[in-house]
């Protein structure tokens, strides 16, 4: 079974965006792991938002370190009209339809890059939290690598909440007992 990395992130309090951006909760850390798991990735796994977000840069596009890293838009919907949105957007992501019984086949069948700078052919899933939800329930072995960036943070986009504010926080203790991982913070 081909290893499934699920990439999230998320701020202190939640957020898994800020402003419709998963960067607005990243730190310069965060990134760096990011882009470090990217690099590694011989397919990448994305869902349908992510994959028609017009603000979004093109994640293969020619000239990027993943120039050739196959895109996969997983979708528990039919893919033949997503297909057809992505090619009018001109990204070079293939829409693939799963449902949570297929979704070992599914990955089973990525195609990926041939040329995997570890030698391992690691399969990276760079989405919002249901995709993840759906990949973590349905794929025996899927690991989530989650973030938890030093970030309050409640934006009109992150929280149903009226409250504004982004307050930046430094760690003072990490530790974990039994499969609890337990975070200390005081304001930076």
């Amino acid at each position: 079974m081909r290893p499934l990395i699920i990439s999230l992130v998320q701020s202190i309090n939640g957020s898994f965006a800020q402003d419709g951006w998963s960067t607005g909760v990243s730190t310069d850390t965060d990134f760096r792991h990011f882009l470090a798991l990217r690099r590694r990735a011989s397919a990448l796994v994305i869902d349908r938002p992510t994959a028609l977000n017009r603000q979004l840069p093109v994640i293969n596009a020619p000239g990027k370190a993943l120039e050739h890293t196959p895109v996969h838009v997983l979708t528990e919907s039919d893919p033949a009209p997503l297909a057809a949105q992505l090619s009018e957007l001109g990204v070079d992501y293939r829409a693939t339809r799963f449902t949570p019984e297929s979704v070992a086949e599914v990955i089973a069948s990525l195609d990926t890059r041939a040329d995997t700078s570890a030698g391992e052919e690691l399969i990276v899933c760079e989405s919002g939290p249901h995709l993840g939800f759906r990949l973590l329930e349905s794929y025996p072995g899927a690991e989530l690598q989650l973030s938890v960036s030093p970030r309050y943070i409640h934006t009109a986009t992150s929280h149903f909440c009226q409250l504004r504010t982004e307050i930046e926080l430094r760690l003072i203790e990490a530790r974990a007992e039994d499969d609890q991982v337990f975070l200390r913070y005081r304001r930076a």
